[in-house]
């Protein structure tokens, strides 16, 4: 296979992950798939991403998990609360086994335009991260939802105020990619405009 026909299967198949296996992702790994992240373009070279990685069973995982069921009971519209509970506990669980989460945040640039551009830049490492990453078997799912909402997160994982977090990486070896839904989109001549 070709460079670019590998490339093509790898962003054609890469899908958000959330089941995995109970196989630990090693730090070797890990780093390298952060690495990966870090090859993002990014305008002026402010390299603005930073990453905190919270292993299985740590006591940030914990709490912030605690924090996930809390956020979710506080802020859900369903007035049901037996389901609100369900579904804050299957959220909490999915978050304490995954094998390994990662936050990624985006420095605040010295203007609003700088700004975006670090957090463009941030997103394209995730980017990077879920494509090398599934090309070794791991996925990724990457949440801009609950896990990033949860009071006092910031503080919990030392990303400092001046930051934005951008997601929370769900990761782990993924346990079968034959059952991953295989998804299509709008053809792209639909979605263009040539001037």
């Amino acid at each position: 296979m070709k460079n670019n026909e590998i490339i093509e299967k790898i962003i054609k198949e890469r899908r958000n992950v959330r089941t995995f296996s109970n196989k630990k992702v090693s730090k070797k790994i890990t780093s390298k798939i952060i690495e990966m992240g870090i090859w993002a373009p990014n305008h002026r070279m402010t390299e603005p991403w930073r990453f905190r990685v919270i292993q299985k069973n740590s006591e940030k995982r914990l709490l912030i998990s605690k924090k996930i069921e809390k956020y979710i009971k506080k802020n859900s519209n369903n007035s049901n609360s037996e389901t609100v509970q369900k579904i804050a506990d299957k959220v909490k669980t999915e978050f304490e086994a995954c094998p390994l989460i990662i936050y990624v945040s985006s420095l605040v640039g010295k203007s609003e335009e700088e700004t975006l551009e670090n957090y463009s830049s941030t997103s394209i490492a995730i980017q990077n991260m879920s494509l090398y990453a599934w090309s070794v078997g791991i996925g990724i799912g990457w949440s801009t939802g609950k896990p990033i909402k949860v009071k006092e997160l910031k503080k919990i994982i030392e990303v400092p105020n001046s930051s934005i977090i951008a997601g929370c990486l769900y990761m782990g070896y993924i346990e079968k990619k034959s059952v991953i839904i295989k998804k299509s989109r709008t053809n792209h001549l639909k979605k263009t405009i040539w001037n």
